[in-house]
């Protein structure tokens, strides 16, 4: 039995709630709240702050709001953590009076703000460390002194990796990337953050807190949504307001250098601004659209703490009124929650004088209230689905079609094309991205990519990144030194190519990346996109229904049953799990042999799969995208019955068969 037709999408309304222009500070009643008496203390000094031009700040903060003196007793320490498999990432350890790794310290990870680097918000580490809590203040990928993502290492010459190895080592001439803004990647940063404190001799890995600021406050909102881990989370001078769920749009004037973007491997820039100057990808102001945690603080569990410091006069977010109406919404839903107005200051004076002291007691308050005694949280059940072995070999491939290669964060990506015969670069033909089965490549889906083809649609079937005959994720493998202030640099480095892991969210940029390489493809409609898929990549059909509002149909074939009848809340690992994710960003390179990478491989895809959860977004898909999934036919049924729907929900008048 399939079942078709449009999938039911719900909407949420957006809370409104009434900011009194007297509100100093506003909280919803619940047990345990702080106690906001150092506003009090600091009135005089806080008023001063308001009306001294020497304190005024207009576009960020200044150098001399960085300084800070270590207390008595607090050490600090440098430390190197991974994500995503081997980029090394940069922290900076604040350990308190008398720590001892004998000790069950409660921890607290520190995130900057919208491209800027640690160094500005280390004084509210070394103040919490001072408070009696650990501290890591870190430096997200591509900026200080973390090293860049695999995607922001472009090789300039060919990739020479096959699939018949995981891991390969060799030197080749790069271009090096900084200064990426990318929330999605800091998010990751953040998650490794609080797995590196987990495996941290004298830390209670069950006591672990999340800080930020500004866009960084964003983030760690976001973060409570997606990891239980964190007890503890303070949101500085930012305004998480609750919004209905659905997915993005790609801003129109942003879609023509998309389409560069994809096409060359690099788009335009424009000023990162604020307090570190530098120039950052246009395509940020799209990408970061993705990060929307108004959308999912319904995710977060009621075992996380979370407390809000706007600032009242905030000329970024606006004042004082999302962080409310947040705050309300998640004590609705069982969360502790409590808001703290700076009164009368603006977002950048929130880190220096009278805003710093007031902003990081509340928040150390915040973390010791509610990082003080370990939390217990129910595990989260397994993933239904296990990894499985390839699948069988599908029809070779026939010799039509071309061949043609775009960009997937900065890795190039092998597809071929398919067109329908009377096809014209001067048309507006519809067209469907084809995505390979778990662990398969373009070749396995070509003779489907022919039929839709035959059929009157453009076809493009994709590797993935790591497959195929797609570029590998590029890691730096030797101590190649670069400079912020050099936005694209050339080197020769010896690079450690990774290739066969299977991550959904990779997977989902590289068809999101196929859409665009389809929108600026000369004779097909950029507004009559579809997307097919079987298996794991049938789920990733409703995934991007649901996410990416450029679908307009969708065909997904047996696509399981991860996801169905589960919730949103945020993943809480289990014992093996949480070992998991310790090891991987305390370790972060990949073994030397061949069986230890791939074993590496499987790890990251049992975890990748356990916090992917596509048909749970069911209700996100909106009423501009159809999608059909096909569950009990295989084959050539199933096949027909995905041209017919494609033809019905992609061609206003289909062509004649």
């Amino acid at each position: 039995m399939k079942t078709a037709g449009r999938l039911p999408a719900v909407s949420s309304h957006r809370l409104t709630v009434a900011l009194a222009s007297c509100l100093l500070v506003a909280a919803v009643p619940l047990e345990a709240q702080i106690s906001t008496a150092v506003i009090d203390q600091h009135k005089a000094a806080l008023e001063r702050q308001t009306t001294d031009p020497d304190q005024k700040r207009d576009g960020g903060t200044q150098p001399r709001d960085w300084e800070y003196q270590l207390a008595d007793g607090v050490r600090t320490r440098q430390v190197t953590f991974y994500v995503d498999g081997g980029v090394p990432l940069y922290g900076k350890l604040f350990l308190p009076q008398g720590f001892t790794t004998a000790g069950k310290y409660s921890a607290v990870v520190v995130g900057h703000g919208i491209n800027a680097l640690s160094i500005g918000i280390e004084k509210f580490a070394s103040r919490f460390a001072e408070r009696g809590l650990v501290a890591m203040a870190i430096d997200y990928q591509s900026y200080g002194f973390s090293g860049s993502g695999s995607d922001d290492i472009r090789l300039l010459e060919p990739d020479p990796t096959t699939d018949a190895a995981a891991v390969t080592e060799l030197e080749r001439r790069i271009l090096l990337k900084r200064t990426n803004l990318n929330n999605v990647h800091e998010i990751a940063d953040f998650r490794a953050a609080v797995s590196f404190l987990q495996g941290e001799p004298g830390v209670d890995p069950d006591r672990i807190g999340i800080w930020g600021s500004s866009n960084g406050g964003a983030i760690v909102m976001a973060v409570a949504a997606l990891d239980a881990r964190v007890k503890a989370v303070v949101s500085q001078v930012s305004a998480p307001r609750p919004a209905p769920r659905g997915p993005v749009a790609v801003v129109a004037n942003l879609l023509p250098d998309a389409i560069t973007r994809v096409r060359t491997g690099q788009g335009s820039e424009v000023d990162g601004g604020f307090s570190f100057k530098s120039k950052i990808d246009a395509w940020s102001n799209q990408r970061n659209r993705d990060v929307r945690p108004g959308t999912t603080l319904d995710q977060i569990r009621p075992t996380t703490a979370v407390l809000l410091i706007p600032a009242e006069k905030d000329e970024l977010t606006g004042g004082a009124a999302g962080a409310i109406e947040a705050s309300k919404f998640l004590a609705g839903r069982g969360v502790p929650s409590q808001v703290v107005v700076l009164p009368g200051l603006s977002h950048f004076q929130a880190y220096s004088y009278a805003g710093f002291e007031v902003g990081s007691t509340l928040a150390a308050d915040w973390f010791l209230k509610y990082l003080a005694t370990p939390s217990i949280v129910p595990p989260s059940p397994q993933s239904a689905w296990m990894i499985p072995p390839p699948s069988a070999a599908r029809p070779a491939a026939s010799a039509a079609g071309k061949d043609v290669r775009f960009f997937s964060e900065a890795v190039s990506v092998h597809g071929r094309l398919f067109y329908p015969p009377g096809f014209a670069p001067t048309g507006a033909s519809p067209a469907v991205v084809l995505a390979p089965g778990w662990g398969e490549t373009a070749a396995a889906v070509e003779r489907q990519a022919e039929q839709f083809a035959a059929s009157g649609i453009v076809a493009l079937a994709i590797d993935y990144r790591g497959w195929g005959q797609s570029g590998g994720f590029i890691y730096l493998a030797d101590g190649t030194r670069w400079d912020d202030r050099l936005r694209f640099s050339q080197h020769t480095s010896t690079v450690r190519i990774r290739r066969k892991r299977l991550l959904p969210e990779t997977q989902l940029i590289d068809i999101r990346n196929a859409i665009t390489f389809l929108q600026g493809e000369p004779g097909v409609d950029p507004a009559r996109i579809g997307v097919w898929g079987t298996g794991v990549s049938g789920a990733h059909v409703v995934a991007l229904a649901a996410t990416d509002a450029r679908v307009k149909a969708g065909v997904a074939v047996t696509p399981g049953t991860v996801g169905q009848g589960s919730d949103r809340l945020s993943f809480s690992p289990t014992v093996p799990q949480r070992t998991d994710l310790v090891r991987l960003a305390r370790s972060g390179q990949v073994p030397a042999t061949q069986v230890l990478a791939r074993a590496m491989n499987a790890d990251e895809t049992r975890l990748a799969l356990a916090e992917y959860r596509p048909l749970a977004l069911l209700d996100q898909i909106p009423k501009t995208s159809a999608v059909l999934q096909i569950t009990d036919q295989q084959g050539d049924a199933a096949l027909e019955a995905a041209v017919q729907w494609f033809l019905k929900q992609l061609w206003d008048v289909p062509p004649p068969r």
